[in-house]
């Protein structure tokens, strides 16, 4: 915070050395790995801009709607350069999800004048995640395959990682009916099920979809409001992965690892809280008959008072690391013909019952 123009002593802040060191120590851990490229489903910020509980002033006034979107726009510019700068020094090729955090933080009714202003301002949050994670500097749109005349135009998009493995990536919340719904549907849907047809006419061999929200439902959970997708398995984008072979849907949301199967599509909800000392990630080996999964967590330890935040005190100010390099939590290989087979530790099929 003490970067902002606004700062000045006596002022809260929101990072600590702490923090740093096991922010660094997890990414280098990710960087060593060496890996082509980094998938991030989701939230990669706090997000719940607008506000000023603590009337710090820090992201300017938030009296009006107008104030609040411009505090808004200031409190993204603020926290998605340090987010994506911290990948480019490493030199990390990051691909990301918008998550519920990205855009205000769950929920978007007419409970409150805040939840009203986070819905009506949906495509101001949307923009602002657009401007740092897939466009370009210069503003030019980072990915050609995208679902053009549609409001997820700058918010969803499919690359090719490497010459065998395709990734989309879904925006999952669907303003309508005076809320935000988990779907996808309409014009995404239908370029969804267009560019999962072509990778199938093109023999892709690896189809990754990442998104938000789990689709299969329950998982496990720590510290989540358990978003998920609206009719799970019988949802539109479920049915859809499942007819046109997609191999892997990722998504975080509920910081924790759950896999689970159906229709011969695996998913995987993974992803810990850093704050917590629960960093994890998960380090996928791709070869011509398989791909191997490995759920990495980064030693850490959840300490100290909370720290600010626009709405007032939540992460820990203490979390730090304890040292040594990530530990594997849950292993597991996908077959080339849909099979999930040498599962271990939190990898292991899941179901609600066990």
């Amino acid at each position: 915070m003490r970067k902002l123009p606004t700062w000045k002593p006596g002022d809260p802040n929101s990072w600590t050395p702490q923090l740093e060191q096991y922010i660094d120590a997890f990414l280098d851990d990710v960087a060593a790995t060496k890996p082509g490229s980094v998938l991030v489903a989701g939230d990669l910020v706090e997000g719940r801009w607008g506000r000023d509980d603590e009337h710090t002033g820090l992201f300017g006034p938030v009296r009006t709607d107008a104030e609040r979107a411009a505090a808004v726009r200031r409190a993204a510019n603020f926290y998605y350069a340090a987010y994506v700068q911290r990948f480019a020094e490493r030199g990390l090729t990051l691909h990301a999800a918008v998550g519920d955090h990205d855009i205000g933080d769950n929920d978007w009714n007419d409970d409150n004048h805040w939840t009203t202003f986070k819905r009506h301002h949906l495509p101001l949050f949307k923009r602002m995640f657009a401007k740092y994670l897939t466009r370009t500097p210069s503003g030019a749109p980072r990915y050609a395959d995208r679902p053009f005349r549609t409001s997820f135009a700058h918010t969803s998009y499919a690359v090719k990682l490497s010459p065998d493995v395709l990734l989309v990536s879904l925006d999952e919340f669907h303003r309508r009916d005076g809320d935000v719904h988990l779907e996808v549907t309409g014009g995404q849907l239908a370029w969804l099920r267009n560019t999962l047809r072509k990778a199938r006419a093109d023999h892709v061999p690896w189809v990754i979809v990442q998104g938000h929200n789990p689709v299969l439902w329950p998982v496990r959970e720590v510290s989540s409001s358990g978003g998920h997708i609206e009719r799970g398995e019988r949802s539109p984008l479920w049915r859809t992965m499942a007819r046109y072979g997609v191999d892997l849907y990722i998504n975080g949301e509920v910081h924790a690892t759950t896999m689970r199967r159906s229709d011969g599509l695996t998913q995987v909800s993974t992803g810990g809280l850093l704050y917590r000392g629960q960093a994890t990630y998960m380090l996928a080996r791709v070869y011509d008959d398989r791909m191997e999964l490995d759920v990495r967590q980064v030693p850490g330890k959840e300490a100290g008072d909370k720290l600010w935040q626009t709405t007032g005190l939540r992460t820990r100010a203490g979390t730090h690391w304890e040292g040594g390099p990530s530990l594997s939590i849950g292993s597991m290989t996908l077959t080339a013909d849909g099979r999930a087979v040498n599962q271990t530790g939190l990898l292991q099929e899941w179901t609600p019952a066990s």
